[in-house]
């Protein structure tokens, strides 16, 4: 689907054409999957300047190949080699390889891609708050069909964040880059929680949220993500070490063990 971006009217002062945003991506043994991520963030609609960082955490597969190959065909892509520090770990080293003159962090995972106006349309509705969470369609997903899907809460407490049953936001959003220098990153410790854990970090800190439902990323369904394969035992360790890293914040037992 082709995207276009959204007509801009000269007499507002904001430009997004004034504006520079990194992508990151985590990339590991994706090699059927990522070039369509890195093709969704080249393909981008917008007037503003858009790097695109990669950590490919030691893949196995032709992932690192893949990388190199876009990564000498385009000035905009940086490839960073880690070696299997896990997600967290991964997102941590793209945040680090970001250029200094990037204001606005996008995070995706590699299995995940995103409409052609994302970047132009979240800059829209960034206004004062300090990130924009967007739209969400489902790729592949048993169950669901493509309809656009928006957060069932906005503007969350830390309760709601930690009742995860309620939904209100995705790992996929638009941040001003301070607010994820700020919490140091995200916490290796969670894993594949590492977003669920900064975003109690955020709403914590008191940073404002903006939304659109203007456009979306595309969730894809894989059934090995880490998603999919989590277990009760990493589950209540993941909340655990949440419990320590927000210290008084809440302690277990707590919710109940459902799925993924």
């Amino acid at each position: 689907m082709t995207v276009t971006a959204r007509p801009r009217d000269p007499s507002e002062p904001f430009k997004t054409s004034d504006a520079v945003v990194a992508v990151i991506t985590t990339c590991y043994n994706q090699e059927d999957l990522i070039e369509r991520n890195l093709a969704s963030v080249r393909d981008q609609a917008t007037a503003a300047k858009v790097y695109h960082v990669i950590a490919d955490d030691g893949s196995a597969d032709a992932s690192p190949l893949i990388l190199r190959k876009w990564e000498a065909e385009h000035d905009h892509i940086r490839v960073v080699e880690c070696t299997n520090r896990n997600v967290a770990g991964a997102f941590n080293a793209a945040l680090l390889a970001v250029p200094p003159d990037a204001e606005y962090i996008v995070v995706i995972g590699g299995d995940d891609y995103l409409a052609d106006n994302f970047v132009e349309e979240c800059l829209w509705a960034l206004g004062d708050a300090d990130m924009v969470v967007p739209g969400m369609r489902r790729e592949k997903y048993p169950g669901h069909n493509a309809r656009l899907e928006m957060p069932r809460a906005q503007h969350p407490t830390a309760q709601q964040v930690w009742e995860w049953r309620t939904t209100y936001a995705w790992a996929v959003a638009l941040f001003r880059r301070e607010c994820l220098v700020e919490t140091g990153g995200f916490h290796q410790v969670t894993e594949g929680d590492c977003d669920w854990d900064m975003w109690i970090d955020l709403v914590r800190r008191g940073y404002a949220f903006a939304y659109t439902d203007k456009t979306w990323f595309y969730y894809v369904h894989v059934p090995t993500s880490l998603n999919r394969t989590k277990t009760k035992e990493i589950w209540d360790e993941h909340r655990r070490e949440m419990c320590r890293h927000h210290v008084g914040f809440r302690t277990l037992p707590g919710l109940e063990w459902e799925k993924a």
